[in-house]
């Protein structure tokens, strides 16, 4: 009788282990991003960043490519609040993250 629990015992192990091997997993296409600075981006992002007189912007820049669309990731700092804007190669603005906050509140 205990041989037959442990027979049954490792058989569900195995069932169970084999099952997990072939799981379907989600893949998920990696985005390459590419380092670049500002001055090697278009002429077409850099009028953009005009329009952000008021800011710090960052020489550095990185950018990705999906769907033949290139995609610039600059980011932009007033005070103590840093931003990251992103611009298509055609100098449309894609989005804005804001809200990254470093130093302190008392220079406000």
């Amino acid at each position: 009788m205990k041989k037959l629990q442990i027979i049954i015992a490792i058989v569900g192990f195995l069932v169970f282990s084999i099952q997990s091997t072939y799981a379907q997993k989600e893949t998920k296409p990696q985005e390459k991003v590419y380092k670049t600075t500002i001055s090697k981006a278009p002429q077409k992002v850099k009028d953009v960043l005009k329009n952000y007189s008021g800011y710090v912007i960052s020489n550095a820049a990185t950018f990705t490519k999906k769907n033949n669309v290139t995609v610039y990731k600059i980011q932009l700092t007033k005070r103590n609040w840093s931003h990251f804007i992103y611009i298509d190669e055609t100098g449309k603005v894609k989005g804005i993250d804001t809200g990254e906050h470093s130093g302190s509140l008392s220079s406000l």
